[in-house]
């Protein structure tokens, strides 16, 4: 195998591992709930830790990876963030809860920052254009994942034994595809072209384009968090329908990110981000008004589908927009996955007082600012800089 195809290879292999984690995470998310004996607010609260530990990662990331070098980063914490969510399945309390769930959003931060960074790096030095082929594996890792998670949830095993199995299995497969990764000796050429891991505060010329991608960020976080419980409680699913259910919108979103590239030569920019805001908005409409599995399955196809590419088109607008490119990359970084982690929580605070439902159809307006804000999408300035694509709030 060719070195090109060496380090293509295992990025798209970190970038499964890493989402399979949080697959396995999606169908177990009620039973730890129930067990706990939280409520949707208390529960939101909990997932609250999430964001902020994540904050703590990004904010650390930059000179924790200068130090390690991209390599040797993604081989420590892609393994660590899988086992960290063996310690939330051994919680007693909300309180211990939320205290491990902080330090898996904390591993996350750097795990996001390390695995971006390297696929950018690896666009630049043998310059063949894979981000959205990246996140089409995110989809695919979380996808499996939900199944896995899901099977070994209706076989009755416990949380506890679920993720004593199957994370350090995650983190052992992860170190190995980390350690195929290219050898560099720093991370500082990275940020000359567009991949800033330090937080910067959004300039006029570009704040409302990071405002376009956030509704649709919410209804990706939503679907994380809050498919699981709805489809549980109020639809009365078991744990492997509740998988298949998540797995059919990350399926959906994995076939128009891996197609994202050919998308984006035949189609405007505005007109992908109205398509896919519209689809968007419409989806979690038919998701939180479901009477059973079926129409749920079909909101769940068409949220895939409208948040699949927003936020690549995004951060391609941002880094041709006035300014440096790194400045514009990170400020839409800490922006839209800000939004995108700190949405599910405030769903559980709704829901407490309005149920799940009215919860979820009142994204529906925030889904649709995306449409409205299409027109940000477009490229100005420079031809695209290859370097300075998509990087996930997610994934």
């Amino acid at each position: 195998m060719n070195p090109a195809s060496k380090a293509i290879s295992a990025i798209f292999g970190v970038f499964f591992l890493q989402s399979a984690v949080l697959g396995n995470w999606i169908p177990r998310i009620p039973d730890l709930k129930v067990s706990l004996g939280l409520s949707d607010a208390a529960l939101g609260l909990c997932l609250l830790a999430i964001p902020l530990g994540t904050v703590v990662g990004l904010v650390l990331s930059g000179g924790i990876i200068e130090r390690t070098g991209l390599r040797r980063a993604c081989q420590i914490f892609l393994p660590a963030w899988a086992i960290s969510f063996v310690f939330p399945a051994v919680a007693q309390s909300p309180l211990g809860f939320a205290v491990f769930l902080f330090f898996s959003g904390a591993v996350l931060g750097l795990t996001e920052v390390a695995m971006n960074t390297e696929a950018d790096r690896i666009e630049l030095v043998f310059k063949k254009r894979i981000m959205s082929r990246c996140h089409g594996f995110w989809s695919l890792g979380s996808m499996a994942g939900a199944l896995l998670g899901g099977v070994i949830a209706q076989l009755g095993t416990t949380v506890l034994i679920h993720f004593c199995l199957v994370m350090p299995l995650i983190a052992v497969l992860g170190f190995w595809v980390a350690s195929r990764l290219p050898q560099t000796k720093s991370v500082v050429a990275a940020d000359a072209h567009g991949s800033s891991s330090h937080f910067s505060l959004p300039s006029k010329a570009i704040l409302l384009l990071c405002v376009m991608p956030m509704g649709i960020m919410v209804i990706e976080g939503a679907f994380i968090d809050w498919s699981a419980v709805f489809v549980r409680t109020l639809l009365d699913a078991s744990p492997l329908v509740i998988s298949i259910i998540y797995s059919f919108f990350a399926a959906v979103m994995a076939a128009v990110r891996l197609s994202g590239d050919a998308i984006g030569e035949r189609f405007a920019a505005k007109q992908i981000v109205q398509v896919s805001g519209v689809a968007a908005s419409l989806g979690i409409v038919i998701f939180a008004s479901a009477p059973n599995v079926g129409v749920a399955m079909l909101g769940a196809a068409l949220s895939g589908m409208g948040v699949a590419i927003v936020y690549p088109l995004a951060m391609t607008a941002a880094a041709r927009r006035p300014g440096t490119p790194a400045d514009n990359v990170a400020a839409m970084t800490m922006v839209s996955f800000t939004a995108f982690l700190l949405a599910p929580p405030l769903i559980g605070f709704v829901s407490d007082v309005f149920g799940l439902r009215i919860a979820l159809l009142m994204l529906a307006p925030i889904a649709a600012s995306t449409a409205l804000l299409a027109s940000e999408a477009t490229p100005q300035n420079a031809p695209l800089n290859n370097g300075a694509v998509a990087k996930r709030g997610g994934s």
